[in-house]
Order: C-alpha cells, then sequence, then structure tokens
C-alpha cells in the first residue's frame, strides 16, 4: 500500500450539528492536508440533541455555502452530505426521499440516541440499543432487528457507505456487509474508534465490500486525521483497490 495514498475525508461535522467549526474551517483544514474531497456530513434531525433542525432550509443554505468555495475551484473540493440515522426497524432514515437525492453521499448510522419513527421502533430497537449501549447486555433478537434494520436501510435509500458498523451496538457484520455488496454500498472504517472496530473490518472483508476510510471529525483540526484507518487497513491487509477514497499516487479522481 506505500504506492496509494487517501485523497478525500467523506464524513466531517460542522456547527450545523455538533462540530466546533464552520463549512470553510473544514475546508481550509482539508487543505492543510492536502486532501482533494472533503464531505460536510452533519447529523440529520432524529439525532437528540445534535441534530440539524428544519432540514430543506438548512440544507439548502449548506448547498449556498459549499457551491461559494466550489465556485472558485478552490481545493478541496466540498461535497454535502448527512450523517443519516435509522429511525425503524424498516430501515426508514430520518430525511424524506428528495432531500437525499440532494445530497452528493449519505451516509447511514444506527445510533441509540435517536427519535424512532413510530413508538414501537423506540420500543423494540432504539430504547433497547440505548441499555446495550450503556451495559453488557447482549440480546440475539435484538441484534437480528439491528441487521434487519441496516440492511433494509441499505436496499431502500441511496446510502453511500454505512458509519461506524457494528459500534456499541451489536449486528451480524457479515450480513450487512454482504447486503452492501449487492447494492454497491461502502463500509466506513471510522478513525475516531478503530481499537474497537477492528474486528468488524476483519469479519466484513472477506464479502469482498469496499471501504471507506474516514475522520469522523468533529473540529477542523481532525478533518483529514485518517491515519489509523489507513494503519488498521493495512495490518488486516485490506487490499487497497476496495477502499474507495484511496489511489495510487500520481493518479487524479473523478
Amino acid at each position: 500500500m506505500e504506492s496509494w495514498s487517501l485523497f478525500a475525508d467523506w464524513h466531517t461535522h460542522t456547527q450545523y450539528s455538533d462540530g466546533k467549526g464552520t463549512i470553510i474551517d473544514n475546508a481550509l483544514a482539508g487543505r492543510e492536508r492536502q486532501l482533494r474531497q472533503v464531505a460536510i456530513t452533519d447529523h440529520a434531525p432524529a439525532s437528540i440533541g445534535v441534530g440539524f433542525k428544519e432540514p430543506a432550509t438548512t440544507i439548502s443554505q449548506m448547498r449556498t455555502e459549499i457551491e461559494a468555495w466550489n465556485a472558485n475551484e478552490q481545493t478541496p473540493q466540498l461535497l454535502l452530505g448527512a450523517e443519516t440515522n435509522l429511525v425503524s426497524r424498516q430501515g426508514d432514515l430520518d430525511l424524506p426521499p428528495q432531500l437525499l437525492k440532494q445530497l452528493d453521499l449519505v451516509i447511514a448510522s444506527l445510533h441509540p440516541l435517536v427519535r424512532p419513527l413510530e413508538w414501537q421502533d423506540g420500543a423494540t430497537m432504539l430504547l433497547p440499543n440505548v441499555i446495550q449501549r450503556y451495559t453488557r447486555l447482549r440480546s440475539r433478537q435484538l441484534r437480528n432487528t439491528n441487521t434487519k434494520a441496516l440492511v433494509e436501510a441499505v436496499y431502500r435509500n441511496p446510502v453511500s457507505f454505512v458509519a461506524h458498523p457494528g459500534l456499541w451496538l451489536d449486528i451480524d457484520t457479515e450480513e450487512l456487509a454482504e447486503a452492501c455488496v449487492c447494492r454497491n454500498t461502502a463500509l466506513e472504517i471510522n478513525c475516531q474508534h478503530t481499537d474497537i472496530l477492528a474486528d468488524y473490518v476483519a469479519a466484513a472483508m472477506p464479502t469482498g465490500v469496499d471501504f471507506v476510510i474516514s475522520s469522523d471529525a468533529h473540529l477542523p483540526e481532525q478533518v483529514g486525521q485518517l491515519e489509523a484507518g489507513w494503519s488498521l487497513a493495512k495490518k488486516l491487509g485490506l487490499p487497497p483497490e476496495r477502499i474507495r477514497n484511496a489511489e495510487q499516487r500520481g493518479e487524479t479522481s473523478e
């Protein structure tokens, strides 16, 4: 992998959700890291306490800022995305289809602290996940529910990649990865949690699924800090051709 490098960070947060910097701050940080692409992917509305409000208005405002930067052909190119939440057992996300279509990329995440679509989803998936997150309790039924929800989300929505699969919440990694292969969706190697997620990456690799290495930056200075994920990929022997934001040095990405 010595002749390969990472050209993009596709998972960063700003003040539009729980990040500390602005879109321009993240762009400038990406420039310092010599990235050619940075995606702004703030938390969607169902994230309790941190999700952006009035999604249609917010996405429009973010798009305006991003287009103003890109209009000057500055490096890095900015992409507009969102870290969406699963809000039902059927794989519903917390942005409607018409807004998902306006994004350059869509991240799907299974988080415990989200507002459910229906009370039944809260009772049978999201509340049990909160309990699982903060205890050692594990349930095969909840594992199956979580996995089915993620698989349905991948099949029903234009998901670019699934964020930090397996972080704190139990899933069948192989089943999710196989669904992602069928849908041309990637799994994330999240640089904030490589110690926790190494086993999940290793379990997914035999399926042939692609990966994305992301910083999950919440501070501008974290943008482009991808070394931990790159090191994990090398350690596990992941072919660089299966890392979507990796390229051979000297190549130019579209």
